[in-house]
């Protein structure tokens, strides 16, 4: 079973996640300077069997841009002594805390669509052994996770049961040892998306009622959100925000309030907390985390995705809060498609008013269908407002990736430039298949 995940990191602190079991409940983490092999902390966690025997711990008043490593082991009491607790495999991890400012180049990895439950027809391990170096080939910061991170509804429909959505999460990070070993090697960000629950989720959507999201949830509680960032909205949303130095993170939650009857992907709250964000940080470089496309237009099905006529106020409004006020340097990063590219949309309006933000897609980290035409996306007729409020998408041919499966590097230098490669995760090889810059 993982062990250990590395997760929220800033410039004086790091989350670390960690797993311990009914015959070993107590976790003891350990911080470690890596250069000279000292102990920096120890902290003895009591585990629960009511929360799967997971439990995070947050180190505090770290030095920033700085190398530390964490070692877990586990044991009966608090009282333990050294020689009476156990350590597995994949118990070790290292990482990097954030530097205060982005003033020297930094990478950082996107992917999503980790399918893990297809048995011996389609595994995932050479797909997280490239990852592994690719990560290793950038020297990646962070790896953003942008859902899909499992899929508890492949290849049955699953079950109103919390055992069900952990066992998920076990056969994804646990039976894949690369994927374990991974999570152990930089901090993690995660959002989920609907086959964390089933597919095509929306609030309500569920035949067995509110009991599978519940159950779902609280797996996804359990193995991804505790070692999130604090949610900026209510405990049972899980939308977040962090940093990089001057360059800023904005991880929306398009699921757990998505009510198409209403018109409505995100909540009101989430939506008015996004463009305050956008605000404050006007003139910063800004992705937006969202996991299904929000520039690229899909031709069909729409359903599900921020381009269906059902979320066109939503996204009008995001995008006029954009245009009115001279919000710059905006990238979506999203996944959900099963392809990679870089995507542009042009906004204006009849003031005068002229922008441009860009869209990032990696997907999958591991599938087992189809190649993807780019004729399955498209350029549609620019929408019109009385105000000549108008906008048009264009993934540009160049970018884009059809061929499964990938993970994408992303490189920003000077706190602006942004360059991106894609790897294609199903061999060894850990040579771009495309490149491009925003």
């Amino acid at each position: 079973m993982p062990k250990l995940i590395l997760g929220h990191t800033t410039d004086n602190s790091a989350k670390v996640w960690v797993r311990a079991s009914d015959r070993w409940p107590v976790a003891f983490l350990q911080l470690i300077n890596p250069v000279n092999n000292k102990k920096l902390q120890e902290v003895p966690l009591l585990t629960l069997a009511s929360e799967f025997y997971t439990a995070v711990h947050e180190f505090t008043g770290l030095a920033a841009d700085t190398d530390y490593k964490v070692k877990v082991a586990f044991g009966k009491q608090k009282d333990s002594p050294a020689d009476a607790r156990v350590r597995d495999a994949y118990a070790e991890g290292r990482f990097k805390t954030f530097p205060k400012t982005a003033r020297q180049p930094f990478s950082f990895l996107l992917g999503s669509c980790n399918l893990h439950s297809l048995g011996i027809l389609e595994r995932p391990d050479q797909s997280w052994l490239t990852i592994s170096r690719v990560a290793a080939k950038t020297q990646a910061r962070f790896m953003m996770h942008a859902g899909d991170q499992i899929y508890a509804d492949i290849p049955f429909k699953p079950d109103a049961s919390l055992e069900h959505y952990r066992d998920k999460y076990l056969d994804a990070w646990d039976d894949c040892i690369p994927a374990k070993r991974v999570l152990t090697e930089l901090p993690h960000y995660m959002i989920l998306d609907d086959h964390e629950i089933t597919n095509n989720y929306e609030n309500g959507s569920s035949e067995l009622g509110g009991t599978l999201a519940r159950m779902a949830l609280k797996a996804y509680w359990e193995f991804q959100h505790s070692h999130n960032p604090p949610t900026l909205g209510a405990p049972d949303q899980y939308y977040y925000a962090f940093s990089y130095g001057d360059v800023q993170f904005f991880v929306l939650d398009t699921r757990t309030s998505r009510i198409s009857a209403l018109n409505q992907m995100i909540d009101d709250k989430q939506l008015q907390r996004l463009l305050a964000w956008m605000t404050q940080y006007r003139s910063n470089t800004k992705f937006i985390v969202t996991s299904v496309p929000f520039v690229g237009e899909v031709k069909n099905p729409k359903k599900d995705k921020w381009c269906d006529p059902v979320y066109t106020v939503q996204r009008e409004r995001i995008l006029e809060h954009i245009l009115k006020n001279g919000i710059g340097n905006v990238v979506f990063l999203t996944g959900d498609m099963h392809t990679a590219y870089c995507a542009d949309m042009e906004i204006s309006d009849n003031a005068g008013n002229k922008t441009v933000i860009h869209e990032l897609m990696s997907s999958p980290i591991n599938q087992f269908t189809p190649d993807w035409p780019q004729d399955a996306y498209y350029s549609p007729p620019t929408p019109r407002s009385g105000n000549g409020f108008q906008y048009k998408s264009t993934i540009r041919k160049n970018t884009y990736y059809g061929a499964h499966s990938n993970v994408m590097s992303i490189t920003v230098t000077n706190g602006q430039s942004i360059e991106f490669s894609i790897f294609r995760t199903t061999t060894d090889l850990t040579k771009p298949a495309l490149k491009g810059k925003v």
